[in-house]
């Protein structure tokens, strides 16, 4: 399986040169080619190829003696922005992000390393990587297993890509073909277990457990619109901005370290006892519109915890399955099968009038999710996938 290693990098004042200008013009090439794509197309209709662009590339644009610093760099990397913009075309017209726009020097900053621009001497024996002629033993950083992956699995290296944070922190995730067995962590124990995934509490599951959520980005609020407020009143270009700049950066890197390792702990912690994952396939841009809670919604990360959630359970064999976001799980008595249909978000409790059960909502909720995902692999063969049908049809009955 195609894993990234993602080691930080700590180059010194000659590489971190090289790499700024790698940066630059890889960017250069990309928006050069982008704008050469939208203007065929506006002029004649005309659809340029990947053919068509690598012509240009090499016949006109590395030949042109005002841009003859573009032929210091290795066009094996250059040429991967090309691919890289027609892939944000395809995923355009697949309706999976927005129109490619063009790059700027303020944003978060890649390039692509081909296995061909990746040196075949590559150790590892003291944490040193070469790339390219010009970039070598470069000091890296890394835990002892991705260290000893790397070690034994060099030959099975298909690329890298380098990236610069804004607070100027260099990395480089290197995707190396792993061997399924080794990515497997948990056992398989049969068990299975439906969450609820909320704001007040970031995750119940219907056994009763909880998982705080910790309000990162609420507890450091204070402090970065302070950051922010330096930062604009600095002069634009002045090396004091730049400063006040980097500092801002580095509070929100902080802020993702700390939600990623919280998200990939409580992942941990659902699939070391559970074979089977039952949750809301939720709406998250249709949450976010909600401008009173968009704030925290967003803190939360629910999508960056799904995709953790599935990405994981795959390397251990194991499913997520889906339930319909229409699914009344707040709203139904998971003893009886009453439905609540007034209950207000405010409501964090409730009894039923029926059975007179005490219920909280959350809770509730992941015990009815438990036991609609259960009758869905039920109504399935063996060979279950994730549920994408609804269940309910009463589209009015909202969890």
């Amino acid at each position: 399986m195609l894993r990234g290693i993602k080691i930080r990098l700590y180059p010194n004042r000659a590489q971190t040169e090289e790499f700024n200008k790698i940066l630059g013009c890889y960017r250069f090439v990309y928006n050069r080619m982008l704008s050469l794509k939208q203007r065929a197309y506006e002029e004649s209709k005309t659809n340029l190829s990947m053919c068509d662009l690598s012509k240009y590339f090499h016949n006109e644009l590395l030949k042109d003696p005002e841009y003859d610093w573009l032929a210091e760099q290795n066009t094996k990397v250059m040429k991967q922005s090309i691919r890289q913009m027609l892939t944000a075309y395809d995923n355009f017209f697949h309706r999976r992000t927005k129109f490619p726009k063009f790059k700027s020097k303020k944003d978060y900053q890649t390039a692509l390393f081909p296995c061909e621009a990746i040196s075949k001497r590559n150790t590892f024996e003291t944490r040193h990587i070469m790339l390219t002629k010009s970039l070598g033993r470069i000091a890296f950083r890394c835990s002892d297993l991705y260290l000893d992956r790397l070690r034994r699995l060099k030959d099975n290296i298909k690329s890298a890509t380098l990236s610069k944070t804004k607070s100027g922190n260099w990395f480089l995730s290197v995707l190396v073909d792993i061997p399924d067995h080794e990515l497997v962590r948990f056992n398989h124990t049969g068990g299975h277990i439906g969450i609820d995934l909320g704001v007040k509490d970031f995750a119940v599951t219907s056994n009763g457990e909880v998982f705080s959520n910790p309000k990162w980005f609420r507890e450091s609020e204070k402090r970065i619109a302070k950051l922010q407020k330096q930062v604009a009143r600095k002069t634009k270009g002045s090396h004091n901005r730049d400063k006040a700049r980097v500092k801002l950066a580095k509070v929100y890197e902080k802020l993702t370290r700390q939600r990623e390792a919280y998200i990939h702990m409580v992942v941990d912690s659902l699939l070391r006892d559970n074979d089977i994952v039952f949750t809301e396939d939720l709406n998250v841009q249709g949450m976010l519109r909600n401008h009173k809670l968009a704030k925290d919604i967003a803190d939360v990360g629910f999508h960056k915890f799904m995709n953790v959630l599935e990405d994981k359970a795959r390397m251990n064999y194991k499913k997520v399955v889906k339930v319909d976001r229409w699914y009344a799980s707040s709203k139904m008595c998971h003893e009886c099968g009453y439905v609540y249909k007034s209950l207000t978000l405010s409501e964090r409790e409730w009894r039923c009038p029926v059975c007179g059960t005490h219920h909280d909502r959350d809770l509730n909720a992941a015990r009815n999710i438990l036991s609609e995902g259960e009758r869905i692999i039920g109504s399935r063969t063996a060979e279950y996938t994730l549920a994408e049908k609804p269940t309910v049809d009463d589209r009015t009955l909202c969890s």
